[in-house]
């Protein structure tokens, strides 16, 4: 997908979160219609407020969002296993049930190997 525009990442960032444009309107409190506004390659460019609040929303870096930026490269493991744990518990709360299934389950699987 394209993602040289601010519309097109936006509806990639959503769409890879699993999120309507519903759900995401309801997480930074404006209208669906907005959203949808956002995502059209003619509409309007949301505020710095809301790009800040949507990149946190969607997990990724704002300076991608906004710009287009790459974003810098991360070390592979961030932390001691109690903060990825409880990272993984924090952005586990936004996905949709569905997804969260399909996660257990390959982490079920992957006991068999450990």
């Amino acid at each position: 997908m394209d993602v040289s525009t601010i519309s097109s990442r936006i509806r990639l960032a959503r769409a890879n979160c699993g999120l309507s444009q519903t759900e995401m309107a309801r997480r930074l409190g404006v209208n669906r219609a907005t959203v949808a506004h956002w995502e059209r390659e003619e509409g309007f460019t949301p505020t710095l407020d809301h790009l800040h609040r949507m990149s946190g929303a969607l997990g990724v870096d704002f300076a991608w969002l906004a710009q287009g930026e790459a974003p810098p490269a991360e070390p592979a493991v961030r932390g001691s296993r109690a903060r990825l744990e409880e990272k993984m518990v924090e952005l586990s709360k936004h996905l949709p049930v569905s997804f969260l299934a399909s996660v257990v389950a390959l982490m079920e699987n992957a006991e068999t190997y450990l």
